[in-house]
């Protein structure tokens, strides 16, 4: 069995460039995503009555999704009755 190889030479730089582009292009992605891509879908036809409710209702969204209390049941409840309602 061989010893696994610590240094081949010349090779030791490319890692950390890979790594370091690999960075970048997924903080680029992120910010594609934030800044164009989800301000451009909540204009689609099926999202726009949600964002519009959600907007109307004063619901704050970052309650409604990220914990279980009152709130996200209300905040539920208020966006469905006035999808309804439309």
């Amino acid at each position: 069995m061989d010893a696994p190889k610590e240094n081949q030479g010349g090779n030791h730089g490319h890692g950390k460039l890979k790594g370091w582009i690999g960075l970048a292009a997924g903080v680029a992605l992120v910010w594609v995503m934030a800044s164009i891509v989800l301000p451009w879908g909540q204009t689609l036809p099926h999202i726009r009555p949600v964002m519009e409710a959600i907007a109307d209702s004063n619901v704050d969204t970052g309650t409604y999704w990220y914990s279980q209390c009152e709130n996200t049941a209300v905040a539920q409840m208020h966006i469905r009755n006035t999808l309804r309602n439309q």
